[in-house]
């Protein structure tokens, strides 16, 4: 809960709640759209990505590297080949499934 305290978070020791509730929503949605849909032969899918480096302070960066198993945060180029995954036909039977790709910080 304190992970953006030192950031742009004005609550102290939490994350803001829409985050969690909108998070656990989409991944409602996207399974409530994979039956309603599939009939229509549109897949839905969902990616749930970890951190991405990208201009944070070094402390923040420090923190957040210290909760994923891979030790660090992703960098802009890693989530191109998930998009790619679900774009092509290797992906062509997969429907309402969630991917987790966070360098295992789902782990903890």
């Amino acid at each position: 809960q304190n992970l953006y305290n030192d950031t742009f978070n004005e609550f102290k020791y939490a994350k803001p709640i829409s985050y969690s509730v909108v998070k656990s929503g989409i991944i409602g949605f996207t399974k409530y759209l994979a039956t309603y849909w599939a009939n229509k032969n549109v897949r839905c899918n969902c990616v749930c990505f970890g951190g991405m480096k990208n201009n944070q302070s070094k402390n923040f960066i420090n923190r957040v590297s210290k909760k994923i198993p891979l030790g660090r945060m992703a960098n802009k180029n890693e989530y191109k080949g998930t998009i790619v995954f679900l774009l092509s036909e290797a992906s062509s039977y997969m429907n309402g499934s969630t991917l987790v790709v966070d360098g295992g910080r789902i782990i903890w």
